[in-house]
This record gives structure tokens, C-alpha cells and sequence, in this order.
């Protein structure tokens, strides 16, 4: 009797343990969401960016749109140079991922200064205004340096210099060679305005990426 008892009490449990446990929870997948603050201004602009995505996040990958990225939740970045830069934030979660993407979300812009002015903003990034007199290919030079000058003669006046590690660029973009291409063309450049010879008050701006310059006027 007693072993037919315990038999049925342990069925009981097993039928009740059963009927309560638990049905499992499916994990929504997380919705991207983000802000900036500011989203435009001129460089360099440090820019606060926020997460406001929904859902469980545990992995966080940004992506500044100028070749720079991070990992954290909430991260800052200074954008150096003048353009419209799309932000990407991708997320994870237990439940799954998400990516928004906001096109020419961060707006870089740059005050607009005559060749001549350059000289009284070194160190500083603007977009800078002439027309190109001359141009100079430096085939055998230290560098393989490529100039477009703003003044005849060219000493002592404000340029902008293209070194040969970036000259593939820039005559892929602008054929058949930049020096060919910008020649007596009215240009805008954008970048920061260094001095060389250091000392000298000699404004020039490096041309790393074609996206620095434009045509503006034959």
C-alpha cells in the first residue's frame, strides 16, 4: 500500500511539475537608433555620438564614415577635415542584430578664404579659393612632390602640394595628371593650412585625397 501511495504521489508531482513549468520567452532582436551632438559645424568638430537603440545591446560597432570606427556604446570622434560623412551603427544582442545608417548625417563645412588669406589662418582648416598658375611635377625630387601654385613666382606664396604616395590617386580621379587637369582652373581646396618652411609663413595645404579639391570655374 504504501509503495502504490508513493508511486501515485510521484506521478502527481511530475504532472504538476510539468504543468507549471514555464513556456520559453523568444528574445526580440534589438532596433538601432542614434544621435549626434553637433552634427555639423567646422573642423575639427568633435562630435558626441549617443545610442538610443531598443532590446537587450551588448556589442556596439561604429562606423564614422571617414575610415575611423568604434567599439564603445557611446563614443566621441573629431572629424578634421570638411565634408558629409555617413554614420553607421551596428548593434547585437541574445536576441539578434541591427544596422542604421544615416547618409551625409555629419556635416564638416569649412569657411571659404581667398589664396591670398591663407597666410593668416595657419594652423587652422579652411577651404581655400584661386585659380592654379602653375603646376610642377617633381619627378626626381625627395618625395616625388606635385605643386599647384597660386602665384608667379611661386616663392613665398601660398600652394597646395600632392606627394607621390597619393599622386595615383589623384591622376586616377583627374586624368590625364592633376598638374595637366588644374591648370588655369579656378579651384577650391579644402584641408589645413600648415606652414613650410616652418618659420617661414609660407601657407601651403597637403592634398592627401582628391575629395580635397574641386573646380569651381574654368
Amino acid at each position: 500500500m504504501h509503495k502504490c501511495l508513493w508511486s501515485v504521489l510521484a506521478l502527481l508531482l511530475l504532472v504538476v511539475g510539468c504543468a507549471s513549468s514555464p513556456e520559453p520567452v523568444a528574445t526580440s532582436p534589438p532596433v538601432t537608433d542614434f544621435k549626434a551632438s553637433p552634427d555639423e559645424g567646422l573642423p575639427p568638430l568633435a562630435v558626441s555620438f549617443a545610442d538610443l537603440s531598443t532590446g537587450d545591446v551588448t556589442y556596439w560597432q561604429w562606423d564614422f564614415g571617414d575610415g575611423q570606427f568604434s567599439g564603445e556604446p557611446e563614443p566621441s570622434h573629431t572629424y578634421t577635415s570638411s565634408g558629409d560623412y555617413t554614420v553607421s551603427l551596428a548593434v547585437m544582442g541574445p536576441g539578434g542584430s541591427d544596422v542604421e545608417t544615416k547618409v551625409d548625417y555629419i556635416k564638416v563645412k569649412c569657411e571659404v578664404i581667398r589664396w591670398e588669406e591663407a597666410g593668416s589662418y595657419i594652423g587652422q582648416s579652411k577651404v581655400v579659393e584661386g585659380i592654379v598658375v602653375g603646376t610642377y611635377y617633381h619627378e626626381h625630387g625627395r618625395g616625388k612632390p606635385t605643386f599647384l601654385d597660386f602665384h608667379k613666382p611661386y616663392e613665398g606664396y601660398f600652394k597646395c602640394v600632392i606627394w607621390g604616395s597619393d599622386r595615383g590617386k589623384f591622376v586616377k580621379k583627374f586624368p590625364p595628371n592633376p598638374e595637366t587637369y588644374f591648370l588655369d582652373k579656378r579651384v577650391q581646396v579644402a584641408g589645413l593650412i600648415e606652414e613650410y618652411p616652418e618659420g617661414s609663413g609660407v601657407p601651403e595645404i597637403i592634398l592627401s585625397d582628391p575629395s580635397q579639391i574641386e573646380v569651381v570655374g574654368e
